[in-house]
């Protein structure tokens, strides 16, 4: 195994191309030359201006890695818990700064922007950091445009509605009875 292959099994799934440059002995030149060979030989890919990701890496790793500090939530944690059969069409993630949009892996990442006082409930699975359901759920409460009523309906029987209610002001709960009549409706 050579040094490089060593240097890249001890990077995370997602680096910087300083973090490897670092890992090389600070050796800028010889580590962009390997970047790029290793990119040629589809071990790593380039994901955005100075990062990379080990092949395989998944579009919510990628994400968290770049959005950092930030959750996965919303409609993609909801997915990831299985509270919804509809995929997401981009990467959710909350964030307590300025939010963003950006593209990743032919997919899309969106950033929301929720205060610091809410910016919690979440915890590491798999390397990413991820929203409770419960949390998730009211995170798309406290902000419609992030996932459909119609998305929330149907993950509405996967979660603790006590726990939610717990994180809801009064507009967020209007918005719940909302959707709890529309479901008690259909069914």
């Amino acid at each position: 195994m050579s040094t490089i292959d060593v240097v890249l099994s001890k990077m995370k799934p997602v680096f910087r191309a300083r973090e490897f440059i670092a890992a090389l002995g600070g050796k800028a030149a010889y580590a962009y030359v390997a970047l790029h060979r290793l990119k040629r030989a589809k071990k790593i890919e380039s994901i955005r201006n100075g990062w990379w990701a080990k092949a395989g890496a998944v579009p919510e790793e990628i994400a968290c890695a770049v959005s950092y500090p930030c959750y996965l939530s919303f409609h993609s944690a909801l997915h990831v818990h299985g509270l919804t059969t509809q995929i997401p069409r981009f990467v959710q993630l909350a964030v307590c700064r300025k939010a963003r949009k950006y593209a990743i892996n032919g997919g899309g990442a969106r950033e929301y922007r929720v205060k610091k006082e809410e910016f919690g409930g979440f915890e590491i699975k798999e390397g990413i950091p991820m929203a409770s359901p419960e949390k998730a759920f009211a995170d798309c409460l406290r902000l419609p445009r992030s996932c459909p009523a119609a998305i929330l309906a149907e993950a509405l029987e996967g979660v603790d509605i006590w726990e939610v209610k717990k994180a809801c002001n009064k507009r967020m709960l209007k918005r719940l009875r909302e959707i709890e009549n529309a479901d008690a409706r259909i069914a």
